[in-house]
């Protein structure tokens, strides 16, 4: 018996019919008043990635795009709770990376994917010192499960990691500002970011759970139906599910970058929660979808038109 959520799955029409929805969002968000057009650029960039990324992979037994509708409903409620165009940008490169990522399943001959996350990596790192924390957690995921790893890998993430630094340190030789080159990277053995709770709004411990619990779910699911899917595809989700129980666990380890770890985290849990939503056909599982949109649209909603979901929790 197909129910609200699997047709809704399986229909060409949800992911343009979530597309106005939540570009009305936007709207009332603000996307004109407060010029949000390269978030939201950025965001639909996202979207195209995230859609790929099961059309490469085949990570959905079914032809759906579940896996893009859902990325957008928790991107548009990330963006009425907080946004900023690097968190924005640094989402986006984590779609990239994730993309690039999966693209080196048991291919040793994938250097130039594998320069190219390093890349990715390095240039977010100029606008969030940070990112450089993500590389050690590719570097052991292309160890196993992708088993990607080789000498040539390894010398394609070293100049990957690099090349954007041999530009940008001239330049700021030149302009004579080296001093931003090392206040930035400061951040990197910042020791106070921990457990500083100061500036935690509701908002974002609000969807820390939702995106926990999408992940706690959608984990559940895939380890239950796993059987289904091809060895590939459970490696991948391999990957995807150890991205999100990082996510998960570095996100309250480190408050003061929440933004920037829930908008990650976002990329991660989209999977999880598309696999569960558009593979199970319980009444059960119906509830749960119908559920998760209307808390979605709430939260946005309130978001937009109350402060309460900005106020610190401390």
């Amino acid at each position: 018996m197909k129910r609200f959520q699997n047709r809704a799955a399986e229909s060409s029409l949800s992911l343009p019919v979530s597309a106005i929805v939540c570009i009305l969002i936007w709207l009332a968000a603000g996307l004109v008043s407060q010029k949000l057009w390269i978030p939201l650029l950025l965001t639909g960039f996202s979207t195209y990635l995230i859609a790929e990324l099961n059309n490469r992979n085949a990570l959905l037994r079914i032809r759906s795009r579940m896996m893009s509708c859902v990325f957008l409903w928790l991107a548009t409620m990330q963006a009425t709770i907080t946004i900023s165009w690097q968190t924005i940008t640094i989402q986006a490169l984590m779609g990239i990376c994730t993309f690039l990522l999966l693209f080196c399943y048991r291919d040793k001959t994938e250097v130039p994917s594998i320069f190219c996350m390093a890349l990715t990596i390095s240039i977010g790192s100029i606008i969030w010192a940070p990112f450089l924390y993500f590389l050690p957690v590719i570097f052991i995921l292309l160890c196993t499960p992708l088993y990607a790893m080789s000498f040539k890998a390894v010398s394609a993430i070293i100049m990957g990691l690099i090349l954007p630094h041999w530009a940008l340190i001239p330049y700021f030789v030149y302009k004579e500002n080296v001093d931003w080159l090392k206040d930035h990277y400061k951040l990197l053995y910042d020791g106070s970011v921990f457990f500083d709770y100061s500036s935690t709004t509701i908002g974002q411990v609000a969807y820390y759970a939702i995106l926990l619990i999408l992940m706690l779910i959608g984990w559940t699911h895939f380890v239950r139906t796993a059987y289904k899917d091809k060895l590939k595809t459970r490696n991948l989700y391999d990957v995807i599910i150890a991205l999100s129980v990082f996510f998960a666990v570095i996100t309250p380890l480190v408050p003061l970058y929440a933004n920037y770890t829930l908008a990650m985290f976002t990329i991660a849990v989209c999977p999880l929660a598309a696999h569960y939503f558009s593979l199970t056909t319980t009444k059960l599982t119906n509830i749960v979808f119908i559920a998760t949109i209307v808390i979605i649209a709430i939260i946005s909603i309130m978001a937009i038109y109350t402060p309460y979901f900005k106020i610190p929790i401390l």
